[in-house]
């Protein structure tokens, strides 16, 4: 028996991991309500002198390192804390010069240096509605008006059958259907899919074009409900998850304290936890499109849509065409809010680390496309695709 296996026997661990996948999503959720923003009150530094003499600046500065520390995977290494702290002398310094939050919200984000991770962020209160508003003028303006069959049309997804070069066009704009979103009026991506597949093998489409350059992600599973029919489950390898148990995290699901208290009494201090695969239930593999398979990325697409793009290279399906992606394909994400107590500025931070299935390449900063197509110029990009399609 191995030690993920002993671990996983426990039932304290296995109650624990039940319950954990529904509090990171509910408090996804729950981050865009400051309200709803956990308080960094458990920290070491507490009674420092150092704490109790600073500013709020100053003061909120030591809790962030130590929760970041604490909390982000990557930081599960100590040569990363470390390095991490040696910063914070400068940084208190800066901070106790501090009189304004948006330079203090600077400042923390500085100290983030090489983490490449979006997810993980920080903000001050009196900029999160600015930035909703901002984020929901640009979706409102999201159509573009151009006829080119590449252009932004503003659904959440749609195709388009060519016979006459037996290739399928499929835009794949958001990560959301009826199901994901809980709205009745919207499409099921599955059934678009079940339908889309079966035209296709009616007219005995060459080439698929999975086009998700707008595509800024969503649920992973819509990706997955495509993937099976590129490429049999069976054959797919998929990312592992590895999980960091924090103090942050134990605030949401005091649980989790008992999990993190478990995993270290077993010698795994400077060790993230691996989460088991499971299998999904009653699976059934759909029919497998044996044609090619082009997938269009740009530096809009991110999260799971960056996921559907890595999978895609590592288990050779396809080819990417497009512009080097701003995502890392192995990448940090389910994200836990918080809120710094003295100055209120609000933050998320990352727990989870998904890696690759190519371990060869598993640092990589970015996903660099096999074809790059300027995707500015819709009508030439789609003519270099029709190139590649014969």
């Amino acid at each position: 028996m191995n030690r993920y296996t002993e671990l996983l026997n426990n039932k304290t661990m296995k109650r624990i991991l039940t319950t954990l996948s529904a509090m990171l999503f509910c408090a996804m959720l729950q981050a865009q309500a400051p309200g709803n923003f956990k308080n960094l009150d458990d920290s070491l530094f507490l009674n420092n002198e150092t704490y109790v003499k600073g500013n709020k600046y100053q003061r909120d500065a030591m809790l962030f390192l130590d929760m970041l520390s604490d909390t982000h995977p990557y930081y599960i290494k100590k040569e990363r804390r470390d390095i991490l702290f040696a910063g914070q002398e400068s940084l208190l310094e800066e901070c106790a010069r501090c009189t304004d939050d948006s330079v203090f919200v600077s400042l923390l984000i500085k100290t983030l240096g090489d983490l490449h991770d979006k997810h993980t962020d920080i903000i001050a209160p009196d900029q999160l509605e600015k930035i909703k508003k901002t984020k929901k003028a640009k979706e409102e303006k999201v159509t573009e008006t151009s006829d080119a069959i590449m252009a932004m049309k503003g659904d959440l997804f749609h195709y388009i059958i060519l016979p006459e070069h037996s290739l399928c066009y499929l835009q794949f704009n958001q990560c959301m259907d009826s199901r994901t979103s809980r709205n009745d009026s919207l499409p099921r991506w599955d059934t678009m899919l079940d339908e889309m597949f079966s035209k296709m093998k009616a007219d005995g489409i060459k080439t698929l074009v999975v086009d998700a350059q707008y595509n800024n992600g969503g649920s992973s599973m819509l990706c997955d409900e495509l993937l099976i029919r590129l490429r049999p489950l069976a054959e797919m390898e998929n990312y592992s998850t590895q999980i960091r148990f924090s103090r942050l995290m134990a605030s949401y699901n005091p649980r989790i304290a008992v999990a993190k208290q478990a995993w270290e009494a077993k010698g795994h201090i400077d060790e993230l936890y691996s989460l088991p695969v499971k299998s999904p239930n009653g699976f059934v593999q759909p029919e497998v499109y044996s044609g090619k398979v082009i997938f269009v990325q740009s530096a809009k697409t991110f999260s799971s849509a960056g996921i559907l793009m890595t999978l895609a290279r590592d288990n050779n399906i396809g080819i990417i065409v497009g512009s080097k992606s701003t995502y890392m394909p192995s990448h940090y994400g389910e994200v836990l809010p918080y809120r710094l107590p003295n100055t209120g500025v609000l933050g998320s931070v990352s727990c989870k680390f998904f890696a690759r299935p190519d371990k060869a390449h598993l640092e990589d900063k970015t996903l660099v496309p096999d074809v790059a197509l300027d995707l500015t110029d819709k009508e030439k990009a789609w003519q270099e695709i029709l190139r590649l399609a014969k």
